[in-house]
This record gives structure tokens, C-alpha cells and sequence, in this order.
């Protein structure tokens, strides 16, 4: 397909920053148009008692054996903490990532990662449990560096493992307050143009779901749209939601996502 039909397609992408524009810029490097509707941000704890919290159990850290990082935000907000407190990571802990992305994050920090990472998994919380690493954890110290809030499946299972798991949460996920003029702003498309909506977690899901249904009438048009997910996970949520034509990749890298992308443009021709 030439870039000129490619160039009518446009996708809306509502992940938060830094890695809405690292993903606008793969889409434009495929001759991809897109418009960046963050319908989720990243904040920093600005809760005393909470930051007291994360700087305990950093303080702490050497008593742990493994240490999950769960996306790379847990990553940035994780190695500054870590690096203010521990000069020098303790020995003896092993490292995992939910992802490849986020693994290669923590190897760009120096830390060793055990993680599946393969760009043809699921690269989910589930995959990761099956890592031979984290099937014998009985009598074993845990923590899961993450947002606040978010699914417990990790640490469910690996206390029914017979681990002790700790969060460690360092950072809020919250809609913008400005999320919702700016979608708005954007929908429908118009000038010949064919929107693609693009949500990367369940979470991001929900909140662009819950600003569509304040407005009936855009809802009608994007619910009619090509919703692009990662995985059959969140490609559940989506149907239930009300989206009926979902493009499903294999997980949330860039890689998989444009694959999807990609099949989808193909086959329309």
C-alpha cells in the first residue's frame, strides 16, 4: 500500500507520556498519521506517609530475594529511589521484568533482568508466572515494584506459592483533566480520514470508555471505530465495553502493535 492511502488512516492513541510520543513517532516512521489523546497521566506520590512507605521498604531491600518490576514507569520511578538509597544493589536478589520493554529499561539502569522478554509472548503478568524462576518461591521474600492500585494477579499467585509478597507503589495513574476536551477535539475524524482508536492497558480501556459515555453521540462513532488492544485480556474488557471490531495484538510492544496495525491496513487494502 502506498503511503499516500496509508496517510488516510488515522490513529488515536490515549497512552499517557513519555510513551505516547515514542509511539507516534514508530507510526510516523510508517507513514502513519496519528493524534496523541492521553486519557491516562503519571504522577509522582506526593503523600508524606506513602513516600514514607516506599523509603521503608527501600531501606529494606536486601531482605527481599526477587524484585518485579512491572512497567517501565515502575522502572524510572524504582531506580531513583533505589539509587538515592543503595549506591550499590545488595547481592542476592534476582530481578524480573513484565515485558521486554520494561526488562530492556532495567538493563539500560545496569540491573540484570531473569524475564521472559520475548517479543512473541503475551508479555503480561500471567506470562511472567510461568518463568521456571517463580514456580518454587515457598518461604521467599518478594516485592513488586508498580502504581498504585492495578491487578493483584502477580501477587495472588505467588503467595498461593508460598511466597511473602510486598508492593512497593510509587506513582498514581489519573485521567487528565483536560482528557476530555481534547478527545472531543479529535472525534470523528472527518476530512476522508479513517480513525483507528489504540488503547494500551485495560486501564487506559476504562477511562476512555467512561469519556465516551458522557457523549452519546461521539460514543456512537467510536464504538464504530477499529479499537487496536494488546492481548486477549483487555480485548475481553473492550467487547464488554461495547467496541465490536477490535484489532488484537499478540502484547503491548511496539512491535506486536504495529503488526496488528499493519494486517489490519493490509487487508483493507
Amino acid at each position: 500500500m502506498s503511503a499516500s492511502l496509508r496517510s488516510r488512516y488515522r490513529v488515536i492513541i490515549t497512552r499517557p507520556e513519555p510513551q505516547a510520543s515514542q509511539w507516534q513517532k514508530t507510526l510516523a516512521d510508517q507513514s502513519l498519521a496519528s493524534v496523541v489523546v492521553p486519557v491516562m497521566e503519571i504522577v509522582a506520590l506526593d503523600d508524606s506517609a506513602a513516600r514514607e512507605q516506599v523509603k521503608q521498604l527501600i531501606l529494606n531491600f536486601d531482605h527481599y530475594q526477587k524484585a518485579i518490576f512491572v512497567s517501565r514507569n515502575a522502572v524510572s520511578y524504582g531506580t531513583d529511589w533505589l539509587d538515592t538509597y543503595w549506591p550499590q544493589l545488595p547481592v542476592g536478589i534476582t530481578y524480573f521484568a513484565v515485558g521486554s520493554a520494561t526488562a530492556r529499561q532495567l538493563e539500560h539502569a545496569d540491573i540484570p533482568v531473569s524475564a521472559l522478554g520475548r517479543e512473541d509472548s503475551a508479555m503480561n503478568s500471567e506470562a511472567l508466572l510461568a518463568d521456571p524462576a517463580l514456580q518454587q518461591v515457598a518461604g521467599e521474600k518478594i516485592v513488586i515494584f508498580r502504581g498504585v492500585g492495578g491487578r493483584d494477579v502477580l501477587a495472588h499467585t505467588l503467595r498461593e506459592r508460598g511466597a511473602q509478597v510486598d508492593y512497593c507503589e510509587l506513582y498514581h495513574r489519573r485521567l487528565p483533566t483536560e482528557a476530555e476536551s481534547c478527545l472531543l477535539s479529535v472525534l470523528p475524524a472527518g476530512n476522508g480520514q479513517w480513525d483507528i482508536l489504540s488503547a494500551h492497558s485495560g486501564e487506559s480501556l476504562g477511562n476512555l470508555t467512561q469519556l465516551l459515555h458522557k457523549h452519546p453521540a461521539v460514543a456512537r462513532e467510536a464504538f464504530a471505530c477499529p479499537l487496536l488492544v494488546p492481548g486477549e485480556r483487555v480485548a475481553a474488557l473492550a467487547r464488554k465495553a461495547g467496541f465490536d471490531h477490535l484489532l488484537v495484538a499478540q502484547n503491548a510492544g511496539d512491535n506486536a502493535m504495529l503488526a496488528a496495525l499493519n494486517s489490519y491496513i493490509a487487508l483493507r487494502g
